[in-house]
C-alpha cells in the first residue's frame, strides 16, 4: 500500500522544514498526533527514534531513516514481517514549495497490515498534510 498527499504552497522550504523538523510539536498543528516523544535526542536526524502516539492507533516507535534539512525526512516502524514507512519531503517548483506525504509498507505482513487499515492510513495522511499546510501558510502569513 502507497498513500500519498501534496499540496503546493508559498511558504518558504525553509519554514516547512523548521514545523515538520519540530516533531516534539506536532501535536500543536495537527490533530493526527497526540504526543511525539524523542526517545534518543531532540534534534530530527538519522537514527533518532520517536515515540509517536496517534488518535486511534496503538503508540509505536518510529526510527528516521533519511533526513536532509530543508528537502525532507522519512521515518519508519518496525513490525514483525516488515515496515511501516512514512516519507516528508518538500521541493521547489516555479517559485512554491511542493510537499509530499507518504505512507507505505514493506514486506509482505507490513502490507498486509497497512491495507487492512488503508482507511484510517488514508484519513490521517490527508488530514496531516491539510494541517501542516495551514500551519506553515499561517505562520509565513504572521
Amino acid at each position: 500500500m502507497h498513500v500519498v498527499e501534496t499540496f503546493s504552497t508559498a511558504a518558504k522550504p525553509e519554514a516547512i522544514w523548521q514545523i515538520l523538523a519540530d516533531v516534539s510539536h506536532w501535536k500543536d498543528w495537527t490533530p493526527t498526533v497526540l504526543d511525539i516523544t524523542p526517545l534518543n535526542g531532540q534534534n530530527l536526524q538519522v537514527g533518532g527514534r520517536y515515540r509517536v502516539s496517534q488518535p486511534g492507533v496503538q503508540p509505536a516507535i518510529y526510527e528516521v531513516t533519511a533526513c536532509v534539512p530543508n528537502e525532507g525526512f522519512t521515518w519508519a516502524q518496525k513490525i514483525p514481517g516488515g515496515k511501516l514507512l512514512a516519507s516528508h519531503t518538500i521541493r521547489v517548483n516555479d517559485g512554491s514549495t511542493n510537499v509530499e506525504l507518504s505512507f507505505f509498507s514493506q514486506g509482505l505482513l507490513a502490507a498486509a497490515a497497512s491495507t487492512l487499515f488503508s482507511s484510517k492510513i488514508r484519513k490521517l495522511v490527508s488530514i496531516e498534510a491539510r494541517s501542516l499546510k495551514e500551519k506553515a501558510e499561517h505562520s509565513s502569513a504572521g
